[in-house]
């Protein structure tokens, strides 16, 4: 969410992300390889599903949470998904870097333990995002996709942990492939307490100097040496500048002390590149009794060059032994690179290595980029959250502008959400609108340049609505038809559930099962009320509280009231909202109790009341009302569900 000064500096910025995507990783370095996935690392990633279901949770697959559980808040699943896919997918975006090789997975499933319609997947593969943004499969000799094995005679909903270990890749995003089990020809969902991903935060070097002249980044230099022995330190390094190309510059190194160098260990050693001395570069010197000459792995190399001039290659690479010892100074044979290579701007390609005694050899990945200067301020927005897995908001996100000078001092900064109407910026606000949103910012300085940018987003913050229509087919059936919507420009309707029983609570246990909406049901009417509760789901994730009618008894007519709830915030406090409609063709007297007051109103026929009452809180708790009405021998009862609310 940032604007580079330079197109050139936007690219090399990618050296320490991009630049390394879609290349195996000879090392993974020298940190302990963990769960780079969880949610409360400081490099934690962003979370997107194909698809999830209201009860279920995407935020769940990152949360660390690995025991056995049936809460279905705790876990990923796809139950109910309307495409009916062959498979299920899950992603991980990391801001920076991360290097990878191994994931773990901890499937839940109910098959044998409830009403199957979630398996363990028929297979699961892992891929990772590439140099150019496509997806790829990760490789290796022993790679294996194990599945766990359901015991039948002894059958469990959590499943223990499958792993898969894999060639290192560094890379900004994974993703998690499930395929469907196919059961007599249903494809069954598949569920996730859990996804881990081992691996380490790769090395970023801070791409935009405060100098332009500044290098942007510089050689890692390490050298070995035996105990008692002064190290050796390299007269020259390399660095990059903005634009490049890589070139090697004299550096003086601080004097080191004999006793830096008494013992086994490592210490660092302070330089100065000629030409640069505002920025000060360290080498790292590994002391040893004896040193090995077996090479665990080879750290990557990165560089910039323009359209059409040949880039330059670093002449050694730093290469790790397996003594726990690093070296800079390892000589490098690359191959050859064709010009077409580099012909064009925007874009990087990889160049293989070779190093004596270590036959996987290097890598060095080169950036073609256009130097571009860019006169007006540096304009940047931050949103103060992500969107759900499904890729939406469904809270507004509060958005955060920043504005740095590039030449003359900042005179202005404006936003808008529409792209015309720009509007003064003095302080974070949040996304006030539905459905495609562009979020735009600029800032004009003393010189009248601008500097702008943009960013699109998915916002939709109101749940799905149902409205039910029951009509008696005769005096022992109701047909019941369900009508969904989703308030325009939403992200649409796509599932809709409902349930019948004698409880009026949406969740009472002597209901049946909750069922997809499909097409209008009958319920069968008895002697006592029966009731058809009913909720929906969009895309963005949003869910519809329960919405419940009363069904009459067996041989009775039932008063035809349509009640809905809202919530509103007067001086601070809220204002619990329930509106009564009579559809009936009688008029009807309408009895209203909550938790705050009762109101009786008479409502005529194809009229509505609204009745409020005062919470005198600023905030309001989950709950429900309930409603009775009475015309002539027809009569109403059901509860009215309305959601929290707070007016802080």
């Amino acid at each position: 969410m940032r604007a580079w000064k330079r197109t050139a500096g936007l690219l090399v910025a990618l050296i320490a992300t991009m630049a390394f995507a879609g290349s195996a990783a000879p090392a993974i370095g020298a940190e302990e390889p963990s769960n780079v996935a969880a949610a409360a690392r400081d490099n934690a990633p962003t979370v997107e599903v194909g698809y999830v279901t209201g009860w279920n949770s995407a935020a769940a697959l990152n949360n660390a949470r690995t025991a056995a559980t049936d809460d279905y808040t705790q876990m990923w699943g796809t139950w109910g998904d309307p495409a009916g896919p062959s498979q299920d997918w899950a992603s991980y975006t990391w801001e920076k870097p991360v290097t990878v090789s191994s994931s773990r997975l901890y499937l839940w499933q109910n098959h044998l333990t409830g009403d199957s319609g979630v398996m363990i997947p028929s297979a699961w593969q892992i891929e990772y995002r590439g140099g150019t943004g496509e997806w790829m499969p990760v490789t290796g000799a022993s790679l294996a996709y194990e599945l766990p094995v359901l015991d039948e005679a002894a059958p469990v909903s959590s499943l223990p942990a499958v792993q898969a270990d894999f060639d290192a890749v560094t890379t900004t995003a994974v993703r998690l492939v499930l395929d469907r089990a196919v059961v007599d020809g249903e494809k069954k969902a598949t569920s996730v307490i859990e996804w881990e991903v081992i691996g380490v935060d790769a090395s970023v070097v801070d791409p935009e100097p405060t100098d332009p002249g500044a290098f942007i980044d510089a050689e890692a230099v390490a050298v070995r040496t035996l105990t008692g022995t002064a190290p050796e330190l390299p007269t020259e390094m390399w660095v990059i500048g903005e634009n490049g190309p890589l070139a090697y510059e004299n550096v003086d190194w601080a004097t080191v002390a004999p006793t830096s160098y008494a013992e086994e260990g490592s210490f660092e050693v302070s330089g100065t590149v000629e030409g640069f001395s505002d920025q000060p570069i360290s080498a790292t010197v590994f002391v040893a009794d004896a040193l090995s000459s077996t090479i665990d792995g080879i750290d990557y190399a990165a560089t910039i060059t323009t359209p059409g001039a040949a880039p330059v290659l670093p002449r050694t690479v730093r290469a790790h032994y397996d003594d726990g010892t690093a070296s800079s100074t390892v000589a490098v044979v690359w191959d050859e690179i064709d010009p077409s290579a580099y012909a064009s701007p925007d874009s990087f390609f990889d160049v293989a290595g070779a190093v004596d005694g270590y036959p996987a050899g290097a890598v060095a990945s080169v950036f073609v980029v256009e130097p571009a200067a860019q006169a007006g301020p540096l304009v940047s927005i931050d949103l103060d959250s992500a969107p759900q897995g499904s890729g939406w908001y469904t809270s507004a996100p509060i958005v955060t502008v920043t504005a740095e000078a590039a030449g003359a001092p900042i005179s202005m900064v404006e936003y808008s959400l529409d792209g015309q109407t720009w509007n003064p910026y003095s302080a974070p606000f949040p996304v006030d609108g539905q459905g495609l949103v562009t979020v735009s910012a600029r800032a004009t300085d003393g010189d009248a340049a601008v500097g702008e940018v943009s960013e699109s987003i998915k916002v939709d913050t109101v749940a799905p609505t149902t409205a039910i229509d029951v009509a008696a087919v005769d005096a022992a059936f109701a047909l019941v038809t369900l009508t969904p919507s989703d308030a325009e420009p939403g992200s649409g309707v796509t599932r809709t559930i409902w349930s019948d029983g004698p409880d009026s609570s949406p969740t009472g246990e002597t209901n049946n099962m909750f069922a997809t909406y499909e097409a209008p049901f009958s319920v069968q009417l008895a002697e006592e009320p029966r009731y058809v509760h009913v909720q929906t789901q969009d895309a963005a994730g949003n869910v519809e509280a329960y919405a419940t009618v009363l069904l009459p008894a067996a041989g009775a007519e039932p008063l035809d009231l349509r009640v809905s709830t809202t919530s509103r915030c007067v001086a601070g406090t809220v204002q619990l909202v329930v509106s009564v409609r009579n559809a009936d063709t009688v008029p009807a007297e309408v009895t209203v109790t909550t938790p705050f007051g009762t109101k009786t109103v008479e409502v005529a026929s194809g009229r509505t009341s609204s009745s409020s009452f005062a919470t005198r809180s600023s905030t309001l708790v989950a709950g429900e009302a309930q409603v009775t009405g009475a015309a002539e021998d027809l009569s109403y009862s059901a509860p009215a569900p309305y959601l929290a609310r707070s007016c802080s």
